[in-house]
């Protein structure tokens, strides 16, 4: 995945392969199999086959001459990476990465960290870098500014006497957001809407494809905060003028207007509610699509592109071979275009809040 000479790496692997199997060819104690693979299934000296591939662990080949070409790719590859002797296991040890973090299948498999130490030849000290007229190196003061990371657990998020009121924060976004996004979150001058009432769930593949806002897609409150601070307004982020109590406040009105609570009571946010780290928090615990949300661990699978001459089965929606059989993803069964998209495409009429604005 990472490498730039594909045929270099093959080459020191299958030779890498070829004294490893000649070793064990030479095993006196008769258990090369043993030797050979763990469990029978995984090459037992992954680490050495990673190491001499320059530390690729992600390279085709290298994945192929450890796992076997079988138990790489498809269903196989899927299934066998639940295991947890497989080097590119999704559940590894919780020693390696720190603790059982919520999803098994997120875990750093062992074929990295058991060669981690071969990112150290590639690491450069910065200290001793000299720009040589193609800029400067950047000011610790410069990156303080940008040291803003926020965890999903919370850590990072401002104190919790940093914040304003709903309707302060309302003020604020209706300030700097709502030209693109709408008043209250509906979407606006082409740019899609953060607070829509629709249900991701559809009844039929026919149906367009619903559209996804805050409430009904964003997993976790406390990102929606570290995205709109680090990232809006998009001529301006993180602007020092907005502070953290400005973005706490247009995250909280943003909340607000997609409905979500803070409790099992179903307590909603109200205009006079002080917004702040600690109600983010709140919030977050109740975020309607976070539980929807996993890792993909299907394969990643190749097909060659058809342009010409391509069979039935891949050309019509219905795989009949019919050319003229397609559906624009733009518009509705009915021929109607689907929700706000004619400003997001520059196509409505001149006035305030949208592209003729």
């Amino acid at each position: 995945m990472y490498n730039t000479n594909k045929t270099i790496v093959a080459v020191s692997v299958a030779a890498l392969l070829t004294g490893s199997a000649f070793a064990m060819s030479e095993n006196s104690n008769g258990n090369a199999e043993v030797s050979a693979k763990i469990d029978g299934k995984y090459a037992s000296n992954y680490a050495e086959i990673i190491k001499n591939a320059d530390g690729k662990y992600l390279d085709k080949a290298v994945i192929e001459a450890i796992l076997g070409e079988e138990a790489t790719h498809g269903r196989n590859g899927m299934v066998g990476k639940l295991d947890p002797a497989n080097p590119y296991s999704f559940e590894v040890d919780d020693s390696i990465d720190g603790g059982n973090h919520g999803n098994a299948q997120c875990k750093i498999p062992k074929a990295f960290v058991e060669v981690h130490e071969s990112a150290a030849k590639n690491y450069f000290d910065d200290d001793r870098f000299v720009a040589r007229g193609f800029g400067t190196p950047i000011a610790e003061t410069a990156l303080e500014k940008w040291n803003i990371s926020v965890d999903g657990d919370g850590k990072g998020l401002p104190d919790p006497s940093v914040g304003m009121t709903i309707e302060e924060g309302g003020q604020i976004y209706v300030q700097f957001c709502a030209m693109c996004h709408g008043e209250f979150g509906e979407g606006a001058k082409g740019y899609l809407a953060l607070a829509v009432e629709e249900d991701l769930v559809t009844s039929s593949f026919t149906d367009p494809a619903p559209m996804k806002s805050v409430g009904n897609y964003w997993p976790y409150a406390v990102t929606l905060f570290d995205y709109i601070r680090r990232t809006m307004p998009f001529w301006t982020p993180n602007a020092p003028y907005i502070g953290d109590a400005g973005y706490l406040g247009m995250a909280g009105y943003i909340l607000q207007s997609n409905y979500l609570v803070m409790d099992d009571e179903g307590t909603e946010l109200e205009d006079d509610t002080f917004f702040n780290s600690e109600v983010l928090m709140k919030v977050n615990k109740y975020m309607p699509n976070q539980g929807n949300w996993f890792c993909d661990h299907r394969p990643v699978i190749h097909n060659a592109r058809c342009m010409t001459n391509c069979p039935d089965d891949q050309v019509g929606w219905d795989g009949t071979g019919d050319p003229t059989q397609y559906r624009q993803a733009r518009k509705l069964p009915d021929g109607t275009p689907q929700y706000n998209v004619p400003q997001r495409l520059h196509e409505d009429k001149p006035g305030v809040g949208h592209a003729g604005m």
